[in-house]
């Protein structure tokens, strides 16, 4: 009788050797990955940001045309100074409402927006946070909640008879860069024409006020002398500070002095600046010279102080 042999089926397999290699692989793969992908979301959230600062801004060129080419007041409140020139209070225009039963303790709430003179013409609260935001989206979950409902700032030279109606701004904005005195009059930027230069000016830009919600307009010292940060930028991002300029168009600036923006949550307003490697204050210098350009004369490089 014939014998039947029976041969034992070979399984195909990856050898422990070939599995290491393919694991390997794989690893390599997602380590190239992750740092794009990461580049990817926060380009995503840099372009997010510049949109809602380019709408904000286009608010308010639409409000300007809209009121006889007067800019709304970069003052949160409407309790800046009176000026002889006029019937009513500039501030009256503020673009922020934030004061009575629109704050709580130190935050804002959502109706301080809704009370201000842009509302109208933005409509969404979603437009004045930031993705970048470490509590963001916080006012569209949690409308009740005492949480930050506001990311940005206006230029407190914008819209103004003087920087943000104060008064107390007058001496440093007067003596810019020489000592020479020089009329305040010519800081007026409460219409469209009275901004010499928009493409230049300043408009809007993040902030993460140390006090309470971003309060005012954003403003720092223009003296060479002292170089102080009355504000600052946020500080989420030193590589991405965001901001719009008058005529609309926008920038991502990488801070020269990253560790400046340390100082949101360690030191007061006036805070002088940390001076970079060339000894220039460069940081200081460029958000300086864009508060008024045309009327505050730009530095050149600075000597260390």
């Amino acid at each position: 009788m014939a014998r039947t042999q029976h041969h034992a089926r070979r399984h195909a397999g990856f050898t422990v050797t070939e599995l290491i290699v393919v694991v390997s692989i794989i690893a390599l793969i997602i380590a190239l990955l992750v740092p794009s992908i990461a580049k990817v979301r926060a380009s995503t959230r840099t372009l997010r940001c510049l949109t809602n600062q380019r709408q904000i801004t286009q608010a308010a060129y639409t409000y300007a045309t809209s009121n006889a080419g007067r800019w709304a007041s970069p003052r949160t409140d409407d309790y800046g100074q009176t000026y002889p020139d006029e019937t009513s209070n500039n501030s009256k225009h503020c673009w922020v409402k934030a004061q009575g039963g629109n704050v709580a303790g130190a935050y804002e709430k959502i109706a301080a927006l809704e009370q201000g003179t842009l509302w109208p013409y933005i409509g969404t609260v979603a437009a004045y946070v930031s993705p970048e935001e470490p509590t963001n989206p916080y006012a569209l979950q949690n409308p009740g909640a005492n949480t930050r409902v506001r990311s940005y700032s206006f230029n407190a030279c914008l819209g103004v008879t003087r920087p943000d109606e104060l008064t107390n701004y007058d001496t440093p904005f007067m003596n810019p860069a020489t000592g020479v005195s020089v009329p305040l009059s010519i800081y007026n930027t409460t219409t469209i024409a009275t901004v010499k230069q928009p493409s230049r000016m300043l408009s809007t830009l993040v902030e993460d006020d140390n006090v309470a919600w971003n309060n005012e307009g954003w403003i720092i010292s223009p003296q060479p002398s002292t170089r102080l940060w009355v504000d600052l930028p946020a500080p989420w991002r030193p590589d991405a500070v965001t901001m719009t300029y008058v005529d609309g168009s926008t920038e991502s600036y990488e801070m020269t002095n990253p560790e400046i923006l340390e100082y949101n949550y360690t030191a007061p307003h006036n805070t002088p600046g940390p001076i970079d490697a060339s000894g220039t204050c460069w940081d200081w210098k460029y958000f300086r010279d864009r508060l008024n350009p045309g009327v505050l004369p730009a530095l050149p490089n600075l000597p260390p102080t």
